[in-house]
């Protein structure tokens, strides 16, 4: 006699699964697992994290190494399995980079741009820092606008630029601006004040731009020591705020005459400078 059995089938299996993975940090943090969802299977649930070889009751798994994949596998009381491949990324790694060095002149200013690699997305960046902050401006309060301040050192200074991720990771990088203080102040020794065309109808001096607040005064005296005239608390390089070559509104004879001046440079550096001017008429 034959006898036809049926074969009863499994119909409650594990046919998948939900997970969250929180991520291995830069501060050395590792990966953190957690199985949020098992879809179909009978509990109570085992996990293993090593395709099966061993196995634990526990639904969430830590201590997950960066740069390793993993094979995550759910049994059930029935010992039927699901499995889930687990790749866990590496941190990215915080990184600044500026430029070894600058050189300017007195008066000018340097644009500082820190630059950060594609491969570390700047809205990991939680504070940047610099070091000093003085002559330093910022064109706004974003983490980019921070990261590219301006400038105007007046003397030979070093900046460190630091940032911070929300973990405390940090990477630095450093540059040095040289400032050439060379004053570069030019006074003509001539002059022609009857020919209003000429380059020097008028005695002053001339700089740089940017490299002079003021000037304090400028005074001019004739070989006697009379002091002939003087202009106090105004800007270099305009003529026509200077010395005319004329005494109480009458023109001076030609002759040679000796100027005096104190010069506010643009750190508030007070000079003093003196030299002689001829009038040619």
């Amino acid at each position: 006699t034959v006898a036809n059995v049926p074969l009863l089938q499994e119909q409650n299996i594990p046919t998948g699964l939900d997970f969250t993975l929180d991520p291995p940090l830069c501060d050395g943090t590792l990966g953190y697992l957690v199985v949020t969802q098992i879809n179909g299977g009978i509990g109570p649930f085992e996990y293993s994290i090593d395709g099966g070889a061993t196995f634990f009751p526990a639904s969430d798994i830590d201590d997950l190494l960066p740069g390793e994949t993993y094979d995550l596998v759910i049994r059930d009381a029935n010992g039927c399995l699901v499995d889930e491949t687990v790749p866990v990324p590496v941190p990215p790694t915080p990184a600044v980079a500026l430029p070894p060095s600058f050189e300017i002149v007195l008066g000018e200013n340097q644009q500082l741009v820190a630059q950060i690699p594609n491969a570390f997305p700047l809205q990991l960046i939680d504070q940047v820092i610099w070091t000093p902050t003085t002559s330093l401006t910022f064109a706004g309060n974003s983490i980019q606008q921070q990261l590219s301040p301006t400038a105007m050192p007046f003397v030979t200074t070093e900046y460190q630029v630091t940032i911070l991720t929300k973990e405390g990771c940090k990477a630095e990088s450093r540059t040095i601006i040289r400032v050439d203080r060379d004053i570069d102040i030019y006074a003509p020794n001539v002059i022609w004040p009857d020919d209003p065309d000429s380059d020097n109808f008028a005695f002053t001096l001339f700089t740089r731009p940017g490299s002079v607040r003021q000037i304090n005064s400028l005074q001019i005296y004739d070989r006697w020591g009379t002091q002939l005239w003087v202009n106090r608390n105004f800007m270099p390089d305009d003529m026509n705020v200077g010395w005319g070559g004329d005494y109480k509104g009458s023109p001076m004879n030609p002759g040679v005459f000796v100027w005096w001046a104190e010069v506010e440079l643009i750190d508030g550096v007070v000079i003093l400078m003196k030299g002689d001017v001829t009038v040619v008429r």
